[in-house]
C-alpha cells in the first residue's frame, strides 16, 4: 500500500468507527488481526490483547456494551507506507453512569491489501480510572515538588 492509500484508510475506519459501520470493521479487519489495547483493566474490563477477527470484533463488542462511542478526533497521523500513527482525543459516554470520559489514545496501525493486521492502543489508564470512578485518585508523592 502506498502512505496515501494508508492515510485514506486510517481516516475511513475512524469515521467508520465513530458512526457505528460495523460493515466497514469487519471488511477491515484481516482475519489473523492482532488486535492489542493497553489501558487499565478496572476501568474498561475487556480482553486487551487478542488475535483473529472474531476476537477483536468480540473485544470491541464489550467495548460497546460498556461505552457509547461519541467521537475520535484525529491529531495528528503520520504515515509510512502500510504503517500509520495517530494520537487522537477520544470521548464516550459510560453507559451504566452516563459520564462522559475524554482521554488520549496513541494508536499504531499496520495494513495489508487495504486490511488492518495490526492494531496497538495505548491509553492514559490513570485519567481513564478517575474518570470512570468520578473522582481523583489519590496518589503518594514520591517526588518532590
Amino acid at each position: 500500500m502506498t502512505s496515501e492509500e494508508t492515510r485514506q484508510l486510517v481516516h475511513k475506519s475512524y469515521a467508520a468507527y465513530d458512526s457505528g459501520d460495523h460493515d466497514f470493521i469487519v471488511n477491515l479487519f484481516d482475519d489473523d488481526i492482532e488486535w492489542k489495547y493497553f489501558s487499565a483493566p478496572e476501568a474498561i474490563p475487556f480482553p486487551n490483547h487478542v488475535r483473529g477477527k472474531q476476537q477483536a470484533l468480540m473485544a470491541l463488542k464489550t467495548i460497546d456494551e460498556l461505552f457509547e462511542i461519541v467521537g475520535n478526533e484525529l491529531e495528528l497521523v503520520v504515515v509510512d507506507g502500510d504503517h500509520a500513527a495517530v494520537i487522537c482525543d477520544q470521548r464516550v459516554r459510560q453507559r451504566a453512569t452516563g459520564r462522559m470520559i475524554r482521554n488520549k489514545v496513541a494508536a499504531f496501525h499496520r495494513y495489508r491489501d487495504g486490511r488492518l493486521i495490526e492494531y496497538t492502543a495505548f491509553a492514559d489508564s490513570l485519567d481513564i480510572m478517575q474518570q470512570t470512578l468520578g473522582r481523583l485518585i489519590e496518589l503518594p508523592t514520591i517526588y518532590p515538588r
